[in-house]
């Protein structure tokens, strides 16, 4: 009764703070005060005269035209109208129903002597960048950069922290349009504090070459560029963080940032064993990591800029793994039981350097080069069974082994651009190099046992060294001539590209007599080396105006396939391809809001070179492999629609993808399976495979008053594909549809309370045409909590839960669990200091089980995962800059 009581008391307090509210209309148009000409996609905002909060906001029409509307219970606020390269207009208005401000004319800053207002729009559309006023989106206390981008409408973050825009994966991040750690775009987004930004833009990716000749990119990726306040820009800051757990848990992190306009220093470390930066769910197996690095941009002279950028990178990687798996054979389905442990110590150095100079206005050089050096460490121990239908153990393995590896790589590319007249021309001439080397060396003893059977028990105990080197060269030019004006383009470009791998094997069996690994073993080494040249020349039409951007291109390549074996002569292989590729699209601007984009293409993959050698490979006894010299190139045919509509006034979007693919001589396994369970795979080209793709995002904002928000996400994903298999000569389709939908909620009561919820479900379907095969089911629920509550001004208290239920898990694995991180977090020294109590795992009852359906198997897997655990925190903000 109680509950109910307060339920009920919770709906009359909501009606009764919506009935306080005010509904408000108002309407006016936007002009240049020289001309009077109307001006479109001017940025109108209202604020809250007091603390400026965003109230609501739009953009005018092509009339000049702009409609403001809301519920508030503030009586007063203030109007203000942006546009580029105008004075931004203000105006106190008291609230009423219906407001006419008629025609608003807006000065030009060319004839203003006075000091502008320096009010910024919440969002400005320009051309094709989504530009974001940080203070307009409320965060928690001392949010992080990937905090705020969580909150932009479209955008979606990861567990490890991978940002996607309407659905295309963020692969730059810029700040002050200068690389920030280059090679981990995610250093930036958890490392810097929505606090110090004064704008973050998003765009389509593009190359430097690209951005210098206005060309549109590819429109596959997403680049955001971090713009840092001005009073940010000169000065020092950073913090430093340290906690302490339970069960030797231990994190410590700081960074180190200094701007002076152009010039960006930034140093970072971290070490833990929470497998942080991201303590998420799921995440199998226990890593300890410690990262350190400096990045370096500066512009030299005028128009000559260099970044540098070093990380060096050490994990440790702890897990045990129990799996389960069914293959699927006609009238003879096996089983396997395995068990595992591994560890791995693997550490990386990467240094990239980058220079642009920009010579004059007709004129670019872009210079990238990096080097990586990887060494690691790992071993293994493994033990598994293998079932008949009947199940009797027809095979049993165990597995011991050591290794060490190092991995170096060297990389150049150089990028000239030359402008020709005013009409679009341009020559692009590109250089890229690379040359890699890798060793690895391996302890193995394993034994392998045939049970009710005549064949021969494999007992192996040796040494491998492993020695591959790679260079690669790859020459370009590109010239674009215009054919009308600066709308009609033809580019001719040729490509001449040449690789070559080196590759030695060397496995040595242990010899008793002389206790060493003394005895070469040539069936299971290999000694060759692959080559890969091609010419390819190509010709693209483009097209451009305000509304629409269109461009086909065809390729024609010219390819030599070459693979010497300095072991077995007899599989040398040499081939020689004649390829046609081709691409096309159009993007139409159906308005400043909307957006379609449609595309086709033909793409072609080669073989690789173990699918191309002939020879037996017998390194895993269980899984004897043998490729196929006679195999073609496959094509991959595909088209695909988007569209994109954004009101940011009215609090909604809608962004949805559909994309097929079709292939022709796909490369796919054959393999057959004997009676000791054993299977030899080989390779061959099908046709008849294919794959329908769609997706879509729904964002909606609905804005109760200036202090409560609350945001609707929905999206989802539909996939359907069809794949040819063969199993004991035997060929039959698979047709694996995926549904996953998504559904969330986030509601924000400014300064007091922000409760999100997601719950996504997960539904496979995969059928076989084969008689014998039986289809199969996978359904995974996910329900996600999160709470942050300010109890007290400097207290809050943040909660993360999630349930996860895999009903269609085997037995002897866990189906469902709870997980529940929760914190404490009290802020002191003017917000520059934290202490926090967090608890991770809090009912202990977090678990990493998956079960997977492939083409020809099902698998249940459980990992090892990291478990409850309580640590003390301590955060120090500093920095440089003066209050004001």
């Amino acid at each position: 009764m109680k509950r109910y009581i307060l339920i009920l008391y919770l709906l009359l307090l909501a009606t009764t703070a919506i009935a306080q509210n005010i509904s408000y209309e108002i309407k006016g148009s936007v002009n240049g005060v020289m001309d009077s000409i109307p001006l479109e996609s001017a940025t109108i905002y209202l604020q809250n005269s007091k603390d400026n909060a965003l109230l609501t906001y739009t953009t005018s029409n092509r009339k000049g035209e702009f409609s403001l509307s809301g519920k508030t219970s503030l009586k007063n606020a203030t109007l203000f109208i942006s546009y580029v390269g105008s004075k931004t207009f203000s105006k106190s208005i008291t609230l009423q129903p219906s407001i006419n401000l008629k025609s608003i004319y807006l000065e030009d800053t060319s004839m203003l002597d006075a000091v502008m207002i320096s009010s910024k729009a919440p969002v400005t559309i320009k051309q094709d960048t989504l530009e974001f006023n940080p203070n307009s989106f409320k965060t928690k206390r001392n949010a992080s950069v990937e905090d705020f981008i969580k909150k932009l409408p479209g955008a979606q973050v990861d567990d490890e922290g991978n940002i996607t825009v309407n659905g295309k994966k963020v692969d730059k991040i810029l700040v002050n349009g200068k690389p920030f750690f280059a090679n981990d775009p995610t250093i930036a987004t958890q490392n810097l504090t929505k606090e110090i930004i004064e704008k973050l833009q998003i765009t389509d990716s593009k190359t430097n070459s690209e951005a210098f000749t206005g060309e549109t990119g590819d429109g596959n990726f997403k680049t955001i560029n971090l713009v840092i306040k001005e009073e940010n820009n000169k000065g020092s800051f950073g913090k430093l963080s340290t906690g302490i757990g339970d069960n030797d848990r231990y994190e410590i992190s700081g960074n180190y940032n200094k701007f002076n306009n152009n010039r960006n220093i930034s140093v970072i470390g971290t070490g833990n064993n929470i497998n942080a930066p991201r303590v998420g769910f799921g995440t199998k197996g226990i890593r300890t990591s410690r990262k350190g690095g400096f990045t370096y941009a500066d512009e030299l002279i005028k128009n000559n800029s260099l970044s540098v950028n070093y990380v060096y990178s050490d994990a440790q990687f702890e897990n045990r793994q129990t799996q389960f798996t069914e293959y699927i054979v006609p009238d003879a389905p096996y089983f396997s039981s395995a068990t595992s442990r591994s560890k791995t110590d693997n550490r990386s150095h990467a240094v990239d350097v980058q220079y642009q100079a920009t010579i004059d206005s007709t004129f670019h050089i872009d210079l990238v080069s990096s080097f990586t050096y990887l060494p690691g460490e790992n071993s293994y121990q493994g033990n598994s069974e293998t079932f008949d239908e009947s199940q009797e153990l027809t095979n049993a393995s165990t597995i011991n082994a050591n290794g060490t590896e190092t991995q170096k790589e060297f990389r150049n590319a150089l990028y000239l651009t030359k402008k020709i007249g005013d009409k679009g021309a341009f020559i692009k001439v590109r250089l890229n190099q690379s040359a890699a080397d890798f060793n690895r060396d391996d302890f193995t003893a394993s034994e392998l046992f045939f049970f009710n059977s005549t064949t021969d028990d494999i007992i192996r105990n040796q040494f491998t060294n492993t020695d591959d080197r790679g260079s690669s060269l790859n020459t370009g030019i590109t010239f674009r001539l215009p054919i009308v004006g600066r709308k009609l383009f033809v580019d001719f470009t040729y490509d001449n590209y040449h690789r070559k791998e080196e590759s030695d094997k060397a496995v040595f069996d242990f010899n008793e007599d002389q206790q060493a690994f003394s005895t070469f073993n040539t069936e299971l080494s290999s000694d060759f080396i692959y080559r890969n040249n091609a010419m390819i020349p190509s010709v693209e039409l483009n097209y451009k105006n305000e509304k629409i951007k269109a461009f086909i291109n065809f390729d024609y390549a010219f390819r030599t396939l070459e693979n010497k074996d300095r072991l077995r002569p007899e599989f040398d292989i040499k081939q020689r391809f004649k390829i046609f590729t081709y691409s096309g699209g159009i993007r139409y601007k159906i308005s400043r809001k909307t957006i379609i984009n449609t595309g086709i293409g033909l793409t072609n993959s080669i073989p690789s070179l173990s699918q191309l050698q002939s020879f037996t490979n017998v390194s895993n006894p269980l899984n004897i492999t043998r490729g196929n010299p006679n195999l073609k190139p496959q094509n991959r045919y595909s088209i695909h629609v988007d569209f994109r509509t954004n009101n940011f006034q009215k609090g909604y979007g809608l962004y949805t993808r559909l994309k097929a693919n079709f292939d022709t001589n796909r490369v796919v396994s054959k393999y057959t399976i004997n009676d000791d369970l054993v299977r030899e795979t080989t390779f061959v080209n099908v046709d008849g495979n294919y794959g329908y793709h769609s997706y879509f995002n729904l964002y909606k904002k609905i804005k109760f008053d200036q202090t409560r928000v609350m945001r609707i996400n929905l999206n989802g994903s539909i996939n359907t594909t069809k794949r040819i298999n063969f199993n004991n000569d035997s060929r039959y389709n698979v047709k694996t549809t995926n549904y996953m939908p998504s559904l969330g909620f986030d509601f924000e009561w400014e300064k007091a309370f922000d409760f999100n919820v997601n719950y996504n479900w997960k539904y496979s379907q995969t059928n076989y045409s084969l008689d014998g095969f039986n289809n199969q089911e996978i359904i995974t629920h996910e329900l996600d909590f999160y709470t942050a509550t300010q109890i007290f001004k400097n207290l809050n208290w943040e909660n993360n839960v999630r349930y996860v239920y895999n009903p269609n898990v085997s037995n002897g694995f866990d189906k469902y669990a709870w997980s529940w991180n929760s914190s404490l977090t009290y802020s002191f020294l003017d917000d520059s200091a934290n202490i926090s109590l967090r608890v991770y795992d809090l009912l202990n009852q977090n678990i990493n089980t998956r079960r997977i359906v492939n083409t020809d198997y099902i698998q249940n897997t459980q990992s090892l995962i990291l478990q409850r655990f309580v640590m003390l925190s301590l955060d120090w903000k500093f920095n440089s800059f003066k209050r004001k």
